[in-house]
C-alpha cells in the first residue's frame, strides 16, 4: 500500500472577481494526507478513523453504478472531436418531474461587449424549443423564481434556494452545450438532494459504502447528491458527524482546518462584520453579501490561515473529513460544466 504524508505545494488560489477562475498565488499550503485505494473496513479504520485527520482515497470508486449509468456524451454542434455531458436517460426518466432542492447565483458581472443575462436567455431558450411539459412549465416556472432575486443583492452575487424538477438541470446541459463559455448558465446547483428522496432505481446506484456500514457504529445520519454546473461552492461551515465524500463526475477542491482554528476562522469573520451567527448551521448569509466575500477571502486567497489544508478531489476518490472539521468546497473548473458528488455522514 502507498501513502503519501503531509506535503507542502504551492497551490493556494485567489479568485478573479470577473471570471471566477482559481489563480495561482505565491503562499504555501498543506495538503491533506493521500493513500492509493481502493481499500477495505480495517484499513480505512486505521488510516482515517483513529487518526482522526482528512484522508484522501484515491480510485477508491464509490458510486460506481452512478458512475456509469448516470451521465451521457454526445457531440457538441459545430465542433470535431468534443463531446458534451448529458444526464442520461436511466437517471432522467425515473426522476424527470421530481422536485429537489437547488440552489442559484446568478453573478452581476457580465463580460465586456455582453448585453444580457445568461439565466433570461435559457428561459427564453426554454419557452421557444422545448415545447413539451414540463419544459414550458419549467420556462415559466424559474422565470417567477429568478424574479425573487429582485434588487437586493451583494456586490457579486445574488442566490436564491428554491425546488424544481431535475428536468432543469437536463434542460441547462443541452442548453450549455451549444453555447461557448461565457453565454451558459452556470451556478445552477441540486445541492443536498437526500438519496433516500431519489427513486429506488437511482438509490440502488448509490448503495452505502461498507466503510461507511461497518467502519464505525454503523449509524448512517444522512446522505446526499450535489450535481451543479460549475463553479460550484459550499461555504466554509462544520458538520456534527464524519462525512465521507465521493466524487462521480468532474473536480473538486477543498480546504479545511480542525475544529478549534476552523471555529476562530469563522469567529473572526463575525467579529469583522460586528455580528453573531450559528457556527454549525448553513445560512443564507453564507452564501451572498458581506459574509460570503469575506469568508472567502479568509478561506480561498493568501489571507488564508497557513495551518490550512487543501485536497482537489477528482472522479472516482474518495475523501474522509473527521466531525468538526471545518470545510469549504469549491468545482475545480467554472465553465459551466457538470460536477457531481454523493456524501454520506456517519459514525
Amino acid at each position: 500500500m502507498r501513502y503519501t504524508l503531509h506535503q507542502v505545494r504551492r497551490l493556494p488560489f485567489t479568485r478573479s472577481r470577473k471570471t471566477s477562475i482559481l489563480t495561482p498565488s505565491s503562499r504555501s499550503i498543506c495538503d491533506a494526507r493521500q493513500i492509493q485505494g481502493p481499500i477495505g473496513v480495517e484499513e480505512f479504520r486505521k488510516q482515517a478513523i483513529e487518526k482522526n485527520e482528512p484522508l484522501l482515497i484515491k480510485g477508491q470508486q464509490e458510486a460506481s453504478q452512478a458512475m456509469t449509468k448516470w451521465f451521457s456524451f454526445h457531440p457538441v454542434p459545430r465542433t470535431t472531436n468534443k463531446q458534451a455531458v448529458a444526464l442520461s436517460d436511466h437517471f432522467t426518466h425515473p426522476f424527470d418531474v421530481k422536485m429537489v432542492p437547488h440552489e442559484l447565483t446568478v453573478p452581476t458581472w457580465r463580460p465586456r461587449g455582453f448585453d444580457g443575462d445568461n439565466v433570461d436567455r435559457f428561459i427564453s431558450w426554454m419557452a421557444k424549443t422545448q415545447t413539451s411539459w414540463p419544459h414550458m412549465w419549467l420556462s415559466s416556472y424559474l422565470h417567477d423564481i429568478k424574479q425573487q432575486l429582485g434588487d437586493e443583492y451583494d456586490e457579486h452575487h445574488r442566490f436564491l434556494r428554491f425546488e424544481a424538477p431535475i428536468s432543469l438541470m437536463s434542460a441547462a446541459l443541452r442548453y450549455n452545450a451549444a453555447k461557448v463559455s461565457f453565454q451558459r448558465v452556470t451556478q445552477l446547483y441540486i445541492a443536498q438532494a437526500p438519496i433516500s428522496d431519489l427513486p429506488a432505481a437511482l438509490q440502488e446506484d448509490l448503495a452505502t459504502p461498507e466503510i461507511v456500514l461497518k467502519a464505525g457504529k454503523g449509524d448512517v445520519y444522512g446522505s446526499s447528491i450535489w450535481l451543479g454546473l460549475e463553479p460550484t461552492y459550499t461555504p466554509w461551515h462544520c458538520d456534527p458527524n464524519p462525512n465521507y465524500f465521493c466524487q462521480i463526475y468532474g473536480g473538486k477542491v477543498i480546504r479545511l482546518l480542525p475544529p478549534g482554528l476552523g471555529k476562530s476562522l469563522f469567529r473572526k469573520v463575525q467579529a469583522e462584520l460586528g455580528q453573531t451567527g450559528s457556527s454549525a448551521i448553513r445560512g443564507n448569509e453564507m452564501m451572498q453579501g458581506q459574509e460570503r466575500t469575506l469568508l472567502t477571502t479568509k478561506v480561498w486567497t493568501e489571507e488564508a490561515p497557513e495551518e490550512m489544508m487543501e485536497v482537489e478531489v477528482s472522479r472516482g476518490d474518495s475523501l474522509f473529513i473527521p466531525k468538526g472539521w471545518w470545510h469549504s468546497v469549491k468545482s475545480v473548473d467554472y465553465k459551466g460544466d457538470l460536477n457531481g458528488s454523493v456524501n454520506w455522514w456517519f459514525r
